[in-house]
């Protein structure tokens, strides 16, 4: 009920124009609700609420608004279109080659349509993303350290299925899931480009969000973030800011290395070299064959998912390599066990192996669902804004920040749903848009300095 209230007000000021308000909302609806007003909290899925936002503003859009402002986006909407196209020719796939039933494949393809919001954002003014931006600092910061007391002191303090929380295996910590949505993007903005949020909690922040990170316990998210976060200060020439940052960062660290160090050193046979030797002499092919994952590390388990499903698709007609496996979702158990017998995958809450999905690796979900061809046409999205922000990276702090981010995206998408899911698509439409913007102002200024007026 609370949701279906949040999208009426969403709407409602989206139409008279307070579109600060609308925004905030709809971007709590595609972040998952900040892991605060979650699916349970709400009463109705962040994603399902999401979607009818874009579809009722869009086409209140369409019917009542100016057009907005023209940005050279055509070969960004080109990929769209292209996928648009595709979604609307698996859907009839699934229909008639699949046999299922039209409420079961608009259960499975309806957050397949989120990278609409795009054309939601394009109506958004530059003031607005701006005022947004510094806001939800604030509430990544508050977030955060409601996630490290959760952690630290095993406090029930954000909606979370407590129930079922793990031991990680190499530190004896129980890990959560559940960390700020937008923690990676802030830690780039509080130590590349502060100024954007010109707040007297920037630099305390630094602290609290890298704490924050090394709470995931997550190897690859640590890692990688500090790899992104070295790339942008080579980028930014800033070669004593590199050594600033590696001696805060040290400083940071000591009191976790213990921990950290036993993330990544591992025990036994899952250790991190272990298992890049088990992938090298066959483990992959193996764990896919028998099903066992006990003594498998996490790469070794997530390529062992994709191989599984990849083997299958292998021995079926070329129109379902193409495709992919249906859109279907896994709620529908009876009907997805009836075709499919995946040995890999979390047990789902009848203790039986989830077949389609995976929260483990973002290529293994877009194979499953897109097949090959959808799943390129998809990735081209991801990789048109990638190539955008490389060749403005000098241009502006947003597409610098929005190289950063989408990179992060990209290389976390080994070991989650960072690409896969489309509700993290929304920020950097939002950054790449802030970016189109100012390159369009530092385009008007240097034409006004070629051609002053004459007085």
């Amino acid at each position: 009920m609370i949701g279906y209230i949040l999208l009426g007000i969403a709407i409602i000021t989206y139409i008279i124009e307070l579109r600060k308000i609308s925004l905030v909302i709809f971007f709590t609806f595609m972040l998952n609700g900040w892991c605060v007003l979650t699916d349970d909290v709400l009463g109705s899925k962040n994603y399902d609420l999401a979607l009818i936002y874009i579809v009722v503003t869009l086409a209140f859009s369409i019917l009542f608004e100016k057009r907005s402002p023209r940005i050279p986006d055509g070969k960004l909407q080109f990929w769209f279109f292209l996928f648009f196209l595709f979604m609307v020719l698996d859907i009839v796939f699934s229909l008639k080659h699949y046999k299922f039933t039209g409420y079961q494949v608009v259960q499975g393809c309806r957050t397949s349509f989120l990278f609409l919001s795009y054309f939601i954002l394009k109506n958004i003014d530059k003031k607005d993303f701006i005022w947004v931006h510094k806001l939800f600092f604030y509430i990544t910061l508050v977030t955060s350290v409601m996630y490290i007391l959760e952690v630290m002191f095993d406090w029930h303090i954000l909606p979370y299925d407590y129930e079922h929380v793990k031991i990680d295996d190499f530190t004896g910590i129980k890990r959560y899931y559940n960390s700020p949505p937008l923690l990676y993007w802030y830690i780039f903005v509080t130590i590349l480009a502060p100024k954007q949020l010109k707040s007297y909690f920037t630099f305390p922040g630094i602290f609290i969000l890298v704490i924050a990170l090394i709470a995931t316990l997550g190897r690859t998210q640590i890692a990688m973030t500090g790899i992104v976060l070295m790339l942008g200060l080579i980028i930014q020439h800033k070669a004593k800011s590199l050594f600033v940052v590696a001696f805060v960062t040290l400083v940071l660290y000591a009191p976790f290395a213990g921990i950290i160090g036993l993330r990544f050193a591992g025990k036994y046979e899952k250790s991190t070299g272990s298992e890049i030797k088990s992938i090298f002499s066959g483990g992959i092919q193996e764990t896919a064959y028998f099903g066992d994952t006990k003594d498998v590390g996490t790469l070794t388990y997530r390529l062992a998912w994709i191989y599984e499903r990849a083997t299958y698709l292998a021995n079926q007609p070329l129109s379902e390599n193409l495709m992919g496996l249906g859109l279907i979702s896994d709620s529908q158990t009876i009907t997805v066990h009836q075709r499919y017998n995946f040995l890999l995958g979390l047990p789902d809450q009848d203790g039986d192996t989830t077949q389609m999905t995976t929260p483990d690796i973002s290529y293994g979900n877009l194979f499953s669902k897109y097949g090959y061809l959808g799943s390129a046409i998809y990735l081209c999205i991801w990789l048109h804004l990638l190539f955008f922000f490389i060749r403005h990276k000098r241009d502006n702090e947003y597409s610098f920040l929005g190289l950063l981010i989408v990179l992060e995206m990209l290389l976390l998408s080994f070991s989650g749903t960072s690409t896969s899911d489309q509700g993290n698509l929304v920020y950097p439409f939002m950054v790449y848009l802030l970016a189109h913007y100012k390159n369009k102002e530092n385009s008007k200024k240097l034409s006004t300095a070629a051609h002053p007026k004459s007085v």
